[in-house]
């Protein structure tokens, strides 16, 4: 397997360089006997598969304790899987810090406004500002990398899991003190961080950066907007530094990897920056029924294309981590289960929307935990249907059709002007009760789906040549260089809204 598209610049035109369709599934071979184990990868063999995912929440296994590390179960699973002729992406899985971290070290946990500090017991509790979570999450990686570089079955690496779909937000005193940090390096001095934040209005002003303080939003009064807003480039920030020390070990150690994220939700990210330049490509982990039911967006087709095209709108073209397969519960919610065919149809949707792989979620089901509704292409009495016939149907045609995929992008004649970080962050920070922009050009789009236009979003910044027309919803942020493209897009032809 090739893949080789890190140095091409993002746009949502951008195909990944490579020559293999991935198709597999992730899969948990620490959540079921051993004696599953060939079993499991003869059938992913037969249904046509070529890779799996591996352990992204396994911190606790490859290291019991801390600086000591047992890398036997994923060794022997990863072994297996290979002899049947199927590669591993690996994760980095610092989603999930180990017990032993968070007792030892409680100073990495995430707090929230009131000043509680998150629990252990679930995902996304460990603050990404931390430096002392950070040196941990290094660490597991570098052995990881290590011990991994010359394992031929090994093709790639995705870093942690969904960063920032379980919270991003943190408020104590450790974060505090990185966005003091933050500030002084952005604005240099005090006075020029006042009169980007308007510190005569309210008397808000500060006399040093020790003195700014988190916007907390039991203030009596609204806190200003720019505050609030360089809060969340704040989280960006540490975010993209957080998997940037991730990236510099798995890129250090083997050069032949590639390396991307798999986004969930989309909040305090910003893919426009150093998060994305940093990857080969983006991954977009989609659950159609999952979104329909959440955001009501006028049906899984429609729910699921807005969500592709606005990951494409990103960096271009990316693969699906994780696909629907089945039913999906959690306590709070429960989805539809999807009808006969209907899985193998969403799976094609990803592929027309711009994805070079699809892996469907999951394998097997859990027998335990929070996700144990949450089906997988084996049901829980590990008999092959519906699902993994699908599958199996999905693996073979698109691996015949992959020439023909493979290298091309996703046509556009109407753009919407999208993906940019700083126009969402500021209308998050001061709504006066209009849609975001991206829910105004979600109006739009779902009036595209229903009369089949093809539609897609698209940044300022990027080629506008190939569009017919491009619709621009109501910004706050705008660049004289971003008029200056779009001027040159209507003097060629192109129709501006």
């Amino acid at each position: 397997m090739t893949i080789a598209s890190k140095s091409a610049p993002l746009s949502v035109w951008r195909p990944i360089a490579t020559d293999t369709f991935l198709v597999g599934t992730p899969h948990y071979p620490e959540h079921v006997d051993e004696s599953y184990w060939q079993r499991d990868a003869d059938r992913m063999a037969a249904a046509g598969f070529n890779a799996v995912r591996l352990a992204e929440f396994a911190w606790h296994i490859i290291e019991p304790h801390e600086g000591t590390f047992d890398f036997d179960l994923f060794d022997r699973a990863i072994d297996v899987l290979g002899k049947a002729g199927i590669k591993t992406i690996m994760c980095t899985p610092t989603a999930t810090p180990p017990r032993w971290l968070t007792a030892r070290y409680p100073e990495v946990l995430r707090v929230d406004a009131n000043g509680r500090a998150m629990s252990h017991g679930s995902r996304q509790h460990a603050n990404l500002a931390s430096g002392v979570f950070r040196e941990h999450s290094k660490r597991i990686t570098k052995a990881m990398a290590q011990h991994y570089r010359g394992n031929s079955h090994i093709i790639g690496w995705q870093t942690d899991n969904e960063l920032n779909t379980s919270g991003s937000l943190s408020y104590g005193p450790v974060t505090l003190a990185e966005f003091q940090a933050f500030l002084k390096d952005k604005y240099k001095t005090i006075a020029a961080l006042n009169d980007a934040w308007g510190g005569h209005f309210w008397a808000t002003a500060y006399d040093d950066f020790d003195q700014v303080v988190l916007p907390l939003d039991y203030a009596p009064a609204p806190v200003g907007p720019t505050h609030v807003v360089d809060y969340h480039r704040f989280l960006a920030f540490v975010t993209a530094r957080f998997q940037h020390d991730q990236v510099l070990i798995l890129r250090a150690t083997n050069p032949d990897w590639f390396v991307f994220h798999n986004l969930g939700r989309i909040d305090d990210i910003d893919f426009r920056g150093e998060f994305s330049t940093d990857l080969d490509f983006l991954g977009f982990d989609i659950y159609p029924h999952l979104y329909d039911e959440m955001q009501r967006l006028g049906g899984v087709g429609e729910a699921q294309a807005l969500h592709l095209d606005i990951c494409r709108g990103f960096t271009g073209n990316f693969i699906v981590p994780e696909q629907q397969s089945g039913f999906g519960a959690q306590p709070n919610f429960s989805t539809l289960t999807p009808e006969p065919g209907e899985m193998r149809r969403m799976a094609y949707t990803s592929v027309a929307r711009g994805a070079d792989g699809v892996m469907f979620f999951r394998w097997r089901p859990a027998h335990f935990g929070a996700e144990i509704y949450w089906m997988g292409i084996i049901d829980h009495d590990d008999i092959p249907r519906r699902r993994y016939d699908e599958a199996k149907q999905f693996a073979g045609e698109v691996t015949a059709l992959k020439d023909k995929i493979l290298g091309t992008h996703v046509r556009m004649d109407l753009g919407i002007a999208g993906s940019d970080f700083d126009n969402q962050e500021m209308h998050r920070s001061y709504p006066i009760g209009m849609p975001s922009p991206q829910d105004d050009a979600t109006l739009l789009h779902r009036y595209c789906y229903r009369h089949n236009i093809a539609c897609g979003f698209i940044h300022p910044e990027d080629d506008l040549s190939k569009l017919k027309a491009l619709y621009v919803p109501h910004w706050l942020k705008w660049t004289d260089a971003w008029t200056a493209r779009i001027e040159a897009f209507a003097k060629a032809g192109g129709t501006v809204i």
